[in-house]
């Protein structure tokens, strides 16, 4: 399959320009679903980092949809087939904020592809950058790993969890309720199945239950961010996928900053004590 995969890489270079509007609802809905008591709904109001997932939803009809609820592909990415899909890491620059009443442009560019077909199975990444601005400029930057699998590679044993990185300074434990990995999942317009469709994440992928998303493990690491350093403003916050985590217990997010207080480390853990992902956030 190795060099059918690589006739993908021709997608590189390719991209995409959608608009949207920074509306104080989808504001309202993150605060709504992070527990948080005060949205920025007010026209001008900063949006916090990592909120701009609200907006650009995904577009693909049903008919354009895979089995798992993702899409099949088409235009400006490849229909890579594959039927596991992951997100591998993430890395996030933040530069002029985006305000509510904005009308912001986010251009979305394959950026690489990368092709491992081992033994243990194909595996495709596919590292998606998008730049969203508005009138003032460009607002964030945001690389996606995304990874396709095979099965035999999706069902391969996780590699050996990393160490904790350093001493915990702060500490959260989260219960992943169903309906938070909805919301989740709602605000993004992300209909991937593996988040809310119990029948299918178990039977079809047979995996241990509804699978946590890798973004809102991500968000919640943001706003740890945002209420330990609240006076100064994040410019970069990057994640690494080590595992899976799963709604089968509760898992902790965790944290310390570097002794000069420009950077944090993260990472979190779950009901079994495996890290499952780590993560570096700079302060402008």
């Amino acid at each position: 399959m190795a060099e059918s995969l690589e006739s993908f890489k021709s997608f590189i270079g390719k991209s995409e320009t959608a608009f949207d509007v920074v509306t104080g609802s989808v504001m309202l809905k993150f605060a709504a679903t992070l527990g948080l008591e005060k949205a920025p709904v007010d026209k001008g109001e900063v949006v916090p980092p990592g909120w701009h997932g609200g907006f650009f939803p995904p577009s693909h009809r049903p008919s354009q949809m895979r089995e798992d609820g993702q899409a099949s592909g088409g235009g400006f990415m490849p229909a890579i087939p594959l039927p596991r899909r992951r997100i591998g890491g993430t890395r996030m620059t933040f530069h002029e904020p985006l305000r509510v009443g904005d009308e912001i442009k986010k251009v979305t560019e394959i950026a690489d592809m990368q092709i491992d077909d081992g033994p243990s199975g194909a595996m495709v990444t596919i590292i998606e950058k998008s730049s969203i601005s508005s009138s003032r400029g460009l607002g964030v930057v945001e690389e996606r790993d995304m990874m396709m699998l095979s099965e035999a590679r999706a069902d391969a044993a996780p590699k050996a969890a990393p160490a904790v990185p350093a001493e915990a300074k702060w500490k959260r434990v989260f219960e992943p309720k169903a309906p938070l990995l909805f919301r989740f999942s709602a605000i993004r317009f992300n209909s991937h199945r593996i988040h809310y469709d119990r029948d299918y994440v178990t039977k079809v992928e047979k995996l241990p239950g509804l699978v946590v998303q890798t973004s809102l493990i991500c968000q919640l690491m943001i706003e740890m961010c945002r209420s330990e350093v609240p006076n100064r403003p994040l410019g970069y916050f990057g994640f690494q996928t080590a595992r899976q985590t799963y709604d089968t217990g509760n898992f902790t997010i965790a944290g310390t900053p570097s002794a000069d207080g420009r950077e944090a480390t993260l990472w979190s853990i779950d009901g079994n004590g495996n890290v499952t992902m780590t993560a570096t956030a700079k302060f402008a």
